[in-house]
């Protein structure tokens, strides 16, 4: 069967749909096929033409929702436009609250199963970045974008770095990071 045969289709959303709800109730490692093929109303045997695993399931709503919020910024363009309102927006926008499934998600009993999340949170911004045009997917660019997002991920995930109250705290960050993107993409800025 094709995967964009309808019933195969029907089929997985059936599937995931089943695994966002159990997720709200308890944590991945805690699911069972058996309990997801009922709350699918699918057989067993079913789950595992689409996924290897619990595990394969949860990599891949993890990859959707993450995409889903990353597409969801207006951050992007700016990269190539003005540096300090990029991180503005990329740093110190108010995000929208999270789904109950998103957080679920991203409990950390559940991100442990995950080691590859932060690579494919990576790959979901340089996806992003890329999908306004301007800059042409290679190696070098790849390279340009790994070493900028990590760093600015990093100040996601450890907020502590940042005091968010304190005006010169985030002037300073603004300052350093658009420094850094500016010499990092001289193309887009040079004087």
């Amino acid at each position: 069967m094709s995967k964009t045969d309808l019933r195969v289709i029907k089929t997985k959303r059936a599937i995931q749909q089943a695994g966002l709800t159990l997720i709200l109730k308890k944590p991945i490692n805690k699911i069972t096929i058996t309990e997801l093929a009922q709350t699918a109303l699918i057989n067993k045997g079913t789950f595992y033409l689409h996924y290897a695993d619990i595990y394969a399931l949860y990599d891949e709503l993890l990859a959707t929702a993450a995409n889903e919020a990353i597409q969801q910024s207006s951050a992007y363009p700016l990269l190539f436009q003005d540096s300090q309102a990029f991180v503005r927006e990329f740093l110190f926008a108010e995000s929208p609250a999270l789904q109950p499934t998103q957080l679920a998600l991203l409990k950390p009993e559940n991100l442990r199963f995950a080691p590859d999340f932060p690579k494919v949170l990576l790959n979901s911004f340089k996806q992003a970045i890329y999908q306004v045009g301007k800059l042409p997917q290679n190696r070098e660019n790849d390279l340009r974008l790994t070493f900028l997002l990590n760093g600015m991920i990093s100040l996601l995930v450890n907020p502590t770095l940042i005091d968010r109250n304190d005006p010169d705290c985030i002037n300073f960050t603004v300052q350093f990071i658009s420094r850094n993107i500016e010499g990092t993409f001289p193309e887009f800025y040079a004087k």
